[in-house]
C-alpha cells in the first residue's frame, strides 16, 4: 500500500464524478424497477459493472465540469445532490440501526447549495 495525498483538483474531481454516479444510479433504478427487484443490494452490482465500464472515468476535471453543464447541471447542484444522498443514507442507517423511526430531525434541515469547504493556505 501506498499514501497518496490528491490535489484540490483531483479532489473535487473525485466528488463530481462521486454525484455522476449517484445520478446514474438513480436513474438506473428507475429504470430497471422490475429487472433489479430481486436483486441482493437493488441490482448495485449490475449497475456497478456497468458504470466502471463507462469512459467518464477517464475525464479530467474540466471534462467532468462540461460533461455536468451538458446535462444542465452546474458543479455546486451536483454536490448538492451527493450531500443530500449521503444525508439521506446517514439517517436511513440512523433509524435502522437505533430502532427509532424519529432519529435524524438533524439532518431534515440540510439545503442542496454547495459551499467550498475551508482550505488550510499555510504551506506544508
Amino acid at each position: 500500500m501506498a499514501i497518496t495525498f490528491l490535489s484540490k483538483t483531483a479532489k473535487k474531481r473525485s466528488l463530481l464524478l462521486d454525484a455522476l454516479r449517484i445520478l446514474a444510479w438513480e436513474e438506473y433504478k428507475a429504470t430497471n424497477k422490475e429487472a433489479l427487484k430481486n436483486l441482493e443490494y437493488g441490482g448495485y452490482a449490475v449497475f456497478d459493472k456497468e458504470w466502471q465500464a463507462e469512459d467518464i472515468h477517464d475525464k479530467g476535471y474540466e471534462d467532468l465540469l462540461a460533461f455536468a453543464k451538458n446535462l444542465e447541471f452546474s458543479e455546486a447542484e451536483l454536490l448538492g445532490i451527493r450531500s443530500s444522498y449521503y444525508a439521506k443514507k446517514t439517517t436511513k442507517s440512523n433509524r435502522t440501526s437505533n430502532g427509532n423511526s424519529n432519529v435524524g430531525n438533524a439532518n431534515a434541515n440540510i439545503n442542496n447549495t454547495f459551499s467550498e469547504p475551508d482550505y488550510d493556505s499555510e504551506p506544508f
